[in-house]
C-alpha cells in the first residue's frame, strides 16, 4: 500500500488509506487536471466550501483512464484540514495553498488533452501567417502596400471561415469530428506552403543585386495560383479549429465560473502559441528557409491531431440535432404569419416547452407572437402540430437574446480593424528601424547571442507577452481589488470596456513613436531612401515595445471576456457560433482595413511604399480617434443590454 512521504506534499498511488482525517465519499467522480504541467491527474470534489481531492498517481494523458479508474475507489482527503494536521501549516497558509491547488486543478482530463492539443495547432495556424507580409514581399517579390492587402484578406478569410465551421459542427458534425477533420486538412494546406516555398518551379526566383522590386521578377499566373489554393487549404483548415477547442473545453463543466476559468487558460495557452511563431518560426524562416518553416507548421499540425484523438473516448460532446438556424428562421415566419394578432396576458396561451424560459420578457414584444397559441397550432395533448406557426418561449427568447447580442458584437468590427492596420504598420515601422538589441540589453542578452537583431515581425510578439503576462494578473489582482473600489465585481461587459479604453492608449501612443521616428529622421538630414526595405533611422525599434505592451494588455481584457460573454449568452444550440463570432468580427475588421488603407491612400499622402516619405503618426490618430468614437457606441450598446445569463 502505498502512502504520502514524510516531507512531501507530492500525492502518490492510493488504494486505501485508514485514518481518522480521512472521509469517503460516493459522489459522482469530478473533473480535475493540473493544467500547468497537465500532467498531475488530480479528480476533485466540493464540499459546501471545502474543496476534496482524490489521491491518486503522477500519470500523463495516455494513462488518465487508468488515474480515472484508480480514483474511483479511492479516498478523498478534505485538502484544508489534511494540510493543518498532517504538515503542521497554519490555517492561513494552509488555506492559501489550497486556493491556489483548486485554482490549478479545475481542470478535467480533457480538458488538459484539448489545450495540448489547441497549442500545437494554434502555433501552426500563426506561423502560417505571422511572417507572411515578409514572406510574400522577399520570397514571391510582391510590393509592400500590395503585399499588406493581401495579407489582411488572408487574414480576413481565416478569421471569418471559422464561423462557417461553427454552423457546421452545431448543425451536423459536433466538436469531435469537426477539429478532427479539419486539422488534417490545415497540416495539407501547410504541406502545400513548403512546397510552394520550397520547389523553384512553383515561387519566381529571389531578387539580385540592390533588392529593389522594380528589378524583380513578379510571380507567373501558375505560381500564384497554387500560392493562393495553398493558403485556401490552408484556412478551409483552420475554419473547424479555432475557437471549437474552447467550446468542447468548456463543455466539460457545467459552472460558469469553471468555464470562465477554462477560457482563461485557453487565452493563456494561445498566447504562448503566438510567441514561438514570432520567434522560433521566424528565425527558421528568416535564417533557415521559408520551405522549413512551413514544413515545421505543418508537422506541429500532425501532432496536434495525434494529440486530440484520444479524447474521442472520454470527452462530453453535444450531440447535433440539425441546423439551430432553422428554429431561429421558425420564429421568424411564425411571428410574421400572426402579426395581426394581440398579445395575451395570460400566461397558459403561450407555447412554454421544456426551456429555461418559463415567461416571455417584454423587450421586443412583437417576436412574442410566434409563441402565442392559436387554433390548430397544437395536438390535443399539447403538442405543437404546426412547427412553422408556433415556437417555444424558449426560442422566441433564444432570437431575442441574438438581436441585442448584435450591437455589442459589431463594436468589435472597428477594434479589429484597427488592429489590422497596426499590426501591418508595426511591421514596417520596424523595418524602417534599428532592431539590434545591442550589449545593453542584458535582459534580452540570451535572444541577442542568437540574433544580432530582432525579425521586423517578431515585434508583436511583446503584445503577446503582454497579454500573456497580464491574463493571470488580471484574474488574481485587479478584479479583486476593482471589486474593492467599486463594491461590486465587474461584469463581463465592464471588462470589455477596459480593454476598448486601452486600445485607444495604444493607438496614441505608437502614433508618438511613429511622430519621434519622424522627427529623428529629419534631424539627422537623411534622405528619403525610396522603395528599401533596408533603409532605416537610426532609433532603436525597442521604442515600440511599450505601446505594443498596452495593446497586449487591452487583449487581455476583451479577448477572453468576449468569448465567454457569447458563450454564456447564445442559445445551448449555438455555442460554437457564439464562441466564433468574435471571429466574425476580426475577419471582418481584416476585410475592411483594406478599404481603409485603400481611402487612406486616395485621400491623403501618408501612406506609401515608403514608410520614410509618408505620415504614419497622422494614421495612428486617425485610427485612436474612431476608437474613441467606437467606445462611445460601446457603452451605449452596453447600457441597453441586459445580461440574459444568471449568477
Amino acid at each position: 500500500m502505498a502512502s504520502l512521504d514524510e516531507g512531501s506534499l507530492v500525492p502518490a498511488l492510493a488504494i486505501e488509506m485508514p485514518n481518522e482525517n480521512v472521509v469517503q465519499t460516493s459522489s459522482k467522480k469530478g473533473g480535475g487536471w493540473v493544467t500547468a504541467p497537465f500532467l498531475l491527474g488530480l479528480q476533485h470534489h466540493e464540499e459546501t466550501s471545502r474543496r476534496k481531492i482524490h489521491v491518486v498517481a503522477v500519470v500523463p494523458f495516455a494513462g488518465s483512464s487508468l488515474a480515472s479508474s484508480i480514483t474511483s475507489y479511492g479516498v478523498t482527503i478534505d485538502l484544508l484540514q489534511f494540510l493543518v494536521l498532517r504538515f503542521n501549516i497554519s490555517n492561513i497558509r494552509a488555506s492559501q495553498i489550497t486556493n491556489i491547488i483548486n485554482s490549478v486543478t479545475s481542470l478535467s482530463p480533457v480538458a488538459g488533452a484539448v489545450l495540448w492539443s489547441s497549442l500545437a495547432s494554434s502555433i501552426a495556424s500563426y506561423g502560417v501567417t505571422i511572417d507572411l507580409l515578409q514572406f510574400l514581399v522577399r520570397r514571391f517579390n510582391i510590393s509592400n502596400i500590395r503585399a499588406s492587402q493581401i495579407t489582411n484578406i488572408i487574414n480576413s478569410v481565416t478569421y471569418l471561415s471559422p464561423v462557417a465551421g461553427a454552423v457546421l459542427c452545431d448543425s451536423y458534425l459536433g466538436n469531435f469530428l469537426t477539429i478532427s477533420v479539419f486539422t488534417f486538412i490545415s497540416c495539407l494546406g501547410t504541406l502545400m506552403l513548403a512546397l510552394a516555398a520550397w520547389l523553384p518551379s512553383m515561387a519566381p526566383p529571389f531578387c539580385v543585386g540592390d533588392g529593389q522590386l522594380g528589378s524583380c521578377q513578379p510571380p507567373s499566373p501558375t505560381q500564384f495560383a497554387f500560392l493562393r489554393l495553398a493558403f485556401s487549404v490552408t484556412t478551409l483548415g483552420g475554419a473547424g479549429t479555432w475557437y471549437t477547442y474552447v467550446t468542447i473545453g468548456a463543455n466539460q463543466f457545467d459552472r460558469k465560473k469553471e468555464q470562465e476559468r477554462f477560457v482563461s487558460y485557453y487565452f493563456i495557452t494561445t498566447t504562448v502559441s503566438t510567441l514561438i511563431p514570432s520567434t522560433v518560426i521566424v528565425y527558421v524562416m528568416d535564417n533557415v528557409g521559408w520551405n522549413w518553416g512551413y514544413g515545421l507548421c505543418a508537422v506541429l499540425s500532425a501532432i496536434s491531431l495525434a494529440l486530440f484523438l484520444p479524447v474521442k473516448w472520454f470527452c462530453r460532446d453535444a450531440r447535433p440535432e440539425g441546423s439551430p438556424f432553422i428554429n431561429l428562421a421558425r420564429v421568424v415566419v411564425s411571428a410574421a404569419r400572426k402579426i395581426k394578432l394581440r398579445l395575451s396576458v395570460k400566461e397558459e396561451d403561450y407555447c412554454h416547452g421544456s426551456g429555461k424560459h418559463s415567461n416571455l420578457t417584454d423587450s421586443l414584444s412583437l417576436i412574442n407572437k410566434a409563441a402565442l397559441i392559436t387554433g390548430g397550432d397544437t395536438h390535443s395533448d399539447g403538442s405543437i402540430a404546426k412547427r412553422w406557426r408556433l415556437c417555444t418561449i424558449q426560442e422566441v427568447e433564444d432570437l431575442k437574446t441574438l438581436i441585442w447580442l448584435f450591437p455589442l458584437w459589431s463594436t468589435g468590427i472597428y477594434l479589429n480593424i484597427a488592429t489590422a492596420v497596426q499590426t501591418n504598420l508595426t511591421i514596417l515601422q520596424s523595418l524602417a528601424m534599428d532592431r539590434s538589441l545591442g550589449p545593453s540589453c542584458w535582459i534580452l542578452y540570451f535572444v541577442a547571442e542568437v540574433a544580432a537583431e530582432v525579425p521586423a515581425a517578431s515585434f508583436q510578439v511583446f503584445s503577446y507577452i503582454s497579454m500573456g503576462i497580464c491574463l493571470p494578473l488580471i484574474d488574481r489582482f485587479f478584479y479583486p481589488f476593482s471589486r474593492l473600489l467599486v463594491r461590486r465585481p465587474l461584469t463581463l461587459l465592464h471588462r470589455i470596456g477596459v480593454g476598448h479604453v486601452l486600445v485607444i492608449v495604444g493607438l496614441a501612443a505608437m502614433a508618438c513613436v511613429e511622430a519621434r521616428r519622424l522627427q529623428v529622421m529629419h534631424q539627422r538630414g537623411l534622405a528619403v531612401a525610396g522603395d528599401h526595405l533596408d533603409a532605416f533611422v537610426p532609433m532603436s525599434a525597442l521604442w515600440l515595445v511599450l505601446p505594443l505592451a498596452i495593446l497586449g494588455a487591452s487583449s487581455a481584457f476583451y479577448l477572453p471576456d468576449q468569448v465567454s460573454l457569447y458563450y454564456q449568452e447564445f442559445p445551448a444550440s449555438l455555442k460554437n457560433v457564439g464562441t466564433s463570432v468574435c471571429l466574425l468580427a476580426v475577419g471582418i475588421g481584416y476585410y475592411l482595413s483594406t478599404t481603409l488603407v485603400h481611402a487612406v491612400q486616395k485621400v491623403t499622402p501618408w501612406l506609401t511604399d515608403d514608410i520614410n516619405s509618408g505620415r504614419v503618426d497622422n494614421v495612428y490618430w486617425i485610427l485612436a480617434g474612431l476608437e474613441g468614437l467606437n467606445f462611445l457606441y460601446y457603452v451605449l450598446c452596453a447600457k441597453l443590454y441586459k445580461l440574459q445569463s444568471s449568477g
